[in-house]
This record gives structure tokens, sequence and C-alpha cells, in this order.
């Protein structure tokens, strides 16, 4: 693998914290959820938060949610994994439990087969909880505010997560004026890794990930192929002749961890998991993990233009913040949309633990984690503000605050005075477009 620029970011707080915690395959063998990556199921248990430096009240709640626990993306890829074991069974080259689990793979179809990409029953109640919450900690605002704004991007399970969530919100208030738009005039901020935005996109990231040129997906397959061991996984599945005789082995492993991971957050009371150690589960999870590092994160390949690609995401939130902030009123922004559009704002916004770029696929985990990602993600930016009309600012990541770039003034830290934040990010803004923008487009693609 050819080297890439390091450039480890200094971090504040929340990371400096996190050296002292588990490691990625610490978490994993301690709670082999993890391995879930972004399929995991959405925390309950949470940090207590700090409280407000003295004075500050809160006055606005500018969020961006990923829908919640799905089933698996496209049918298709469960019957990448499912379509082998068919052959193997038909052929009669199944150990017993190669059966045992052909026959949980065939019963979980009842539930989940014909529904890949929509919201599960889970991921309806994960928004309802989160909105539940939001409500309570932050009631003051929800009862002044003029009205409640609620953008989501055109996929069904995002407008269903946002509808869960906002039925949550009138449970507990039916005065709210909540305004619902979803349509593709928001979908370059909301979605800007979504292809239809502009053809040229669609080539960029057919080239970029798909391309039989594309070094670094043939990388990550020798990088596969020479460290992680799949022997005895095949042998439990398969009797010996057929072992050999597979084509893609790698490739079969992967694609049943994949429905493996899906399957919890769906109705299905069927498991596959036991197919996997726990050491085997982290390595598939490593695997899924280094994907998005390249395509969501700052691997730093090529042009590094998906370095940016979420600039027009944190740009809108910047604007949005300026508005209100202005106004001085109780407001609240809803956007919900998908994993990889909060993996590129972390990493646009130079997020401590979301922007360091490394130089080998087995430090990736140090500094890169998905299954921080889990099903329900959501940032939040709590704004606050004191009779003299000071305004503070905090993150949270999954209702748990996180530390902003080292770069800004951090003596308040976890809150941040807002036109540090607001002069850190228009700064910045522009730099990220220069790596990130649409209109870069023509010259990568050499037309």
């Amino acid at each position: 693998m050819r080297k890439f620029l390091i450039v480890l970011a200094a971090v504040g707080f929340a990371l400096s914290a996190t050296a002292e915690e588990q490691t990625a395959r610490e978490k994993i063998f301690s709670d082999p959820s993890y391995a879930l990556g972004v399929y995991r199921l959405y925390p309950t248990e949470f940090k207590e938060q700090t409280p407000a430096p003295k004075g500050y009240k809160p006055f606005y709640i500018s969020h961006y949610g990923r829908h919640g626990s799905r089933y698996v993306l496209r049918d298709e890829k469960f019957d990448r994994a499912y379509n082998v074991l068919a052959d193997a069974a038909h052929f009669d080259k199944l150990t017993d439990f190669g059966k045992d689990i052909f026959d949980r793979m065939t019963r979980s179809k009842v539930d989940t087969y014909g529904r890949g990409g929509e919201l599960s029953i889970k991921g309806q109640e994960q928004h309802r909880q989160i909105a539940a919450r939001m409500y309570e900690n932050y009631k003051q605002i929800f009862k002044k505010a003029d009205y409640i704004d609620a953008k989501a991007t055109i996929v069904p399970r995002v407008l269903m997560s946002m509808t869960a969530f906002c039925d949550e919100l009138m449970r507990h208030d039916n005065t709210l004026d909540i305004h619902y738009e979803c349509g593709k005039p928001f979908q370059k901020w909301l979605n800007p890794y979504y292809k239809d935005n502009d053809p040229r996109l669609a080539e960029y990231i057919d080239r970029y990930r798909h391309s039989a040129n594309c070094e670094w997906m043939r990388e990550w397959r020798e990088y596969r192929r020479k460290n992680v061991d799949i022997s005895r996984i095949l042998n439990s599945l398969f009797k010996p002749d057929y072992v050999k005789s597979m084509p893609f082995p790698h490739d079969f492993v992967f694609h049943l961890f994949k429905t493996a991971t899906s399957f919890p957050g769906t109705p299905t009371t069927e498991s596959i998991l036991d197919v996997f150690t726990t050491e085997e589960l982290y390595q598939q999870w490593k695997l899924v993990n280094i994907i998005f590092y390249h395509e969501k994160g700052p691997s730093g390949i090529k042009d590094k233009f998906l370095n940016g690609v979420s600039t027009p995401l944190l740009e809108k939130i910047i604007e949005d913040a300026e508005q209100k902030v202005a106004e001085g009123k109780p407001a609240v922004t809803l956007r919900f949309g998908h994993d990889g559009n909060i993996m590129g704002l972390l990493n646009t916004m130079r997020i401590p633990g979301w922007c360091e770029e490394v130089d080998n696929y087995e430090d990736v985990e140090k500094y890169w984690n998905d299954f921080n990602i889990p099903m329900g993600c959501n940032v939040q930016f709590i704004f606050y503000r004191n009779k003299k009309g000071d305004t503070l600012v905090k993150l949270l990541l999954n209702e748990e605050e996180i530390a902003l770039p080292k770069q800004i003034d951090d003596s308040l830290a976890p809150y941040y005075r807002w036109e540090d934040v607001n002069k850190f990010y228009r700064d910045l803004i522009p730099q990220m477009y220069e790596t990130g923008g649409y209109n870069r487009l023509d010259k990568l693609l050499g037309k």
C-alpha cells in the first residue's frame, strides 16, 4: 500500500480521553455488537452532560440525523451469500452447521426479503426515543419556537425516520408547528454523496470505487487476501471439496458478514453471527471500516475529492446557525439523511477522530471507527446565550459531547464561543470547496 501523508491532528479533551479508553479491538471483544459497525443498534445509555456556564440558556437546536435501523441495503447483498449456500445445499456440500445456517437464512427471508433498504420497526422506535429525549432536555426551546423546520432526503427510510421523530415530538406537544419538506433541491447539501446530484459525480464515484483500475480497491483486496484468515469459517460451512472449488471465497465470507450484521435491526429472530468467532468478527469489521475511511474519510489518496464533498452540508449548517443566532429566538432545525453524510461532515469539520490521515491499513482503526455511526446516529449543535447576548455552542454525537478542532479556543469546552466557531468554519469552507467542489469534476474526469 503506497504511503499516504500522515497528518495527525492535535486533539482536544474528548480524544485525549479516548486514548485511555479501549481500542477498537478491545471494544469488540468486550461487546461484539461493535463489530456490526454502521449496522450497530443505537445506544440506550449516555454519559452525563456538562452543565452550561452560569447564566447561559439553550435557545437553538441544529440537528442532522441518520435514518434508523433498516433491512439489508439491497436484497442482492443477501443473495450473494445465500445463493452460494443454496448451490452447496443443492449438491449436498454443506456441513451440518452449514445446513443449519442455510436453514436460518431461509427462515429469515419471511421477515426480511423483499424489503431491502427499508426502515424497520426498530428504526422507527430509535427515532421516537431520540426525539423524546431531545424534547425533555430542551423543552423550553420547543415550547417557544415559532415552528420546527424538518427536512429529509428523498429516500423512503429517511422520510419514515423523520416522520417517526416528529410524531413523537407531537405526542409530547400537539401544538407544535412542524414544517416538513423533502425534495431534490435539498439533496446537494442533505446528501452530497448522492450520485444523481450531478452525472459527473456518478462517473467519478464509479471510477473511484468500481473501476477495474481502482487502485485502493485492489490494495484492499490484496490486504484482505494476505491478512484475513477465513479457512475456519469455510470449513465449518462446506465440505472440503467444495471449499477447494470456490471461485471467490473471501467475497462470500464478506457478504455473509454484511448479511449477519443487518439481522439485529430487523424483525427476524434468526441470527447467523455465530458463524464468526469474535476475532473473525473483528477482522471483517476492519475491512468494512477501511472502506468507509476511503469513501467518506481523509484517506488522502488520489486527488482527495471525496475528502470535501460534505462541505455543502457544513455550509448549510453554518448559514442556518448564523440566521438563528441573529434572530435570537428559540428555534429547531431538524435534518434527516444518511451515515456517510455524517462521517463526511465530521471529517470536513476536522473533528478529532475523524480527520486524521494514516499511512497503513492497520492504523486506520486507531483514528476512524465506523461503529460510532450506528443506526439512528445524529449530530446536534446546541446553542446557548446569556442576557448579554453572548452565544456558546456545543456539539453532540449520539447525544454525547465531543470536542471541536484544537484551533478553536477550548477554555470552556465542551462549550465554545460561537464567534470563534463561526470564524473557523467560515475560513475552512472555501478551502474544503477547493478539495471537494463539484466544479473540480471536469478536470478530475479529464473533460
